[in-house]
């Protein structure tokens, strides 16, 4: 490639072949950016491709240990291993769930306020909205409370998965 002498402005020989050089510099280094650019965007849309879509919050996932398959009623409580431990479920949830905003097939049975004989009631905390309106009971189970599987399990006579030392006979203070 020859440099020539720009008519424009006098400059010296070198310096236009000087310029022309920086130029075809950073021409050079604008492609290797945008190659390595676009190697990137690549990629990353191939792996997203490729990513798994997370489960529905309504469908729930496959269990670790496989509930006994009882009816309501049909079988006996396991004791609590903690003071203020929710009770488990002694029964089987197929068909219960999903639990959604609308619809909470535990509520039927157990949404009874004062119940003394069938399936025990919720207690009266769950009919008090601590949000909306503390120390007020409500007729319905309060919505913080509404999800009865976030705190409330199967039980399974299952082993434990880890290692433990806890000890659940300590008492609080005032029981």
């Amino acid at each position: 490639m020859r440099c020539a002498r720009s008519r424009s402005r006098p400059t010296s020989r070198s310096a236009l072949c000087m310029s022309r050089r920086r130029n075809l510099r950073r021409r050079d280094e604008m492609r290797t950016h945008s190659c390595i650019l676009l190697f990137m965007l690549v990629t990353s849309a191939w792996v997203s491709a490729g990513a798994q879509t997370p489960a529905s919050p309504e469908v729930a996932p496959a269990p670790v240990f496989e509930p006994p398959d009882t009816r309501p009623g049909r079988s006996t409580r396991l004791p609590r291993a903690w003071d203020g431990q929710p009770p488990l479920v002694p029964h089987s949830l197929r068909g219960l769930i999903p639990i959604t905003a609308t619809t909470n097939a535990c509520v039927r049975c157990h949404g009874r306020v004062g119940a003394t004989s069938g399936p025990p009631p919720a207690p009266p905390s769950h009919f008090i909205d601590l949000r909306e309106a503390p120390g007020v009971a409500r007729p319905q189970v309060a919505g913080a409370r509404w999800n009865c599987t976030a705190c409330h399990v199967p039980q399974t006579m299952a082993p434990p998965l880890v290692g433990t030392t806890f000890d659940g006979t300590a008492r609080r203070p005032g029981r």
